[in-house]
């Protein structure tokens, strides 16, 4: 389907090899793959032909169980409100979600990382590299944009008994030029589950949720109940992508009552990796005497002083402990009604950046709230939201191109002997061997 303002070309291409956890394939050597759409702008103001050098290519990353393909009425509305040239808007769905789950359904098991969709999204990036030359930006919404924080803070955890106390390298700090987060998933403690006296939350809805409805249209109606306030446009597409039609893998029958012309439809997310998207299980991680013992070939990621539930989600915590090392100036648009623990986060967001490899913090990094809105604004209040990242994209693009002109006007002068041997401050900074050559004790003649 073709949005408004660009050109959209579908992709294919293989996922990561070895994830994350055995679990999430049937098999470990099943080769997933994901779905990706490219946007390339029509012919705009802001994107005359041919394309100039420094237009930003976004890379996005979608919320758990929402297709990707909801976001094409922010992408129209981003492109009509920025001043910064855009080349193309790249999105996969998640390799168990949307399209890509449908392409994986017969390889997928009940187990699911976050940490593998970045180490695809980079994939993806170095295969289409040609087509997405610097600057890049990326822009995640919910869990997507702790998958945008991930791909520039932790690969993997050194040996160590809490691995979020270990040693982390960084999987690709300077990859992103800036980044904005839509109300991210970052934060200490899981939200409301329905645990003791705790409200349920999100993913008690989920996993307890119908998903199966007579028609399109009953799921439209449904759907349309339940998030009344969407946008129309989002609210269409979500009809659109959001379900499939029977048969699948799940529910192999149509039912004595269906008609093939008009078949009853489920969600094209099943909701069972919509949970495991969520949240992990941790149920056999205590001994009988009330010891957390969690099985480390396993749920090596599972912080102890965390496990006070039978489920746990590792990356939230990780992401945001690593705030104050984040390399990219960021935007954090959050929802003031959001059901995540904004406190937590504006905690961290306080000290962003202002660590040992981040940006410095201050002004690289702004929080904007939206009053009385819920985590999911992207998809209701669509022109406002465009609207704020286009604003701050166009601020924080004019500080980087800036630095790009004094970088080059800097190496413009260089002769290529100058990139073929060190300078003479080398030599000045590192002594010879010859200064630390002890001279003879002198022998007193007797």
């Amino acid at each position: 389907m073709s949005t408004a303002r660009f050109r959209v070309t579908e992709h294919t291409i293989p996922a990561c090899h070895i994830r994350e956890y055995a679990g999430s394939t049937v098999q470990q050597e099943d080769v997933l793959h994901l779905h990706v759409k490219q946007y390339t702008p029509h012919t705009h103001r802001s994107n005359p032909k041919p394309v100039p050098a420094h237009a930003v290519t976004l890379i996005a990353a979608h919320a758990v169980g929402f297709p990707k393909e909801l976001y094409e009425p922010l992408w129209d509305e981003l492109l009509t409100r920025s001043a910064v040239p855009i080349r193309g808007i790249w999105i996969a769905d998640v390799a168990s979600m949307g399209t890509s789950g449908i392409l994986n359904e017969d390889k997928l098991s009940m187990d699911c990382s976050w940490m593998d969709h970045p180490r695809d999204l980079l994939l993806m990036i170095n295969h289409f590299r040609d087509q997405m030359p610097r600057p890049l930006v990326g822009i995640g919404h919910s869990f997507g944009g702790t998958i945008m924080c991930v791909f520039l803070r932790l690969l993997h955890s050194s040996s160590s008994t809490n691995p979020f106390r270990a040693n982390l390298a960084y999987l690709h700090p300077r990859l992103f030029t800036a980044v904005i987060f839509l109300d991210p998933v970052m934060q200490r403690s899981p939200p409301n589950m329905g645990f003791g006296s705790d409200p349920p939350g999100p993913v008690n809805f989920v996993l307890w949720r119908d998903d199966v409805w007579p028609t399109r249209a009953a799921a439209a109606t449904a759907n349309r109940r339940m998030f009344k306030n969407w946008d129309p446009r989002c609210a269409d597409r979500m009809v659109q992508f959001g379900f499939r039609d029977l048969p699948t893998a799940l529910h192999p029958s149509l039912g004595d009552d269906a008609d093939p012309a008009n078949p009853p439809v489920t969600l094209t997310t099943t909701k069972h990796h919509d949970v495991l998207g969520q949240i992990r299980h941790s149920f056999d991680i205590r001994t009988p005497d009330g010891r957390i013992e969690p099985d480390r070939a396993t749920h090596a990621d599972l912080d102890p002083t965390l496990s006070f539930l039978p489920v746990y989600r590792p990356e939230p915590p990780r992401t945001l402990q690593k705030l104050p090392s984040l390399r990219p100036p960021a935007l954090f648009l959050l929802a003031g009604a959001s059901y995540l623990n904004l406190d937590q986060l504006r905690e961290a967001i306080r000290t962003c950046g202002q660590g040992v490899g981040g940006s410095g913090g201050r002004e690289k990094v702004k929080e904007i709230t939206l009053p009385k809105r819920g985590h999911f604004f992207p998809f209701e209040i669509v022109g406002e939201t465009a609207g704020h990242c286009a604003a701050w994209l166009d601020e924080v693009m004019r500080t980087h191109y800036d630095a790009e002109r004094r970088w080059n006007e800097a190496r413009r002068g260089m002769a290529k002997r100058d990139h073929l041997v060190l300078g003479d401050e080398w030599r000045r900074a590192i002594k010879p061997p010859g200064a630390f050559r002890s001279l003879k004790p002198r022998k007193d003649k007797l």
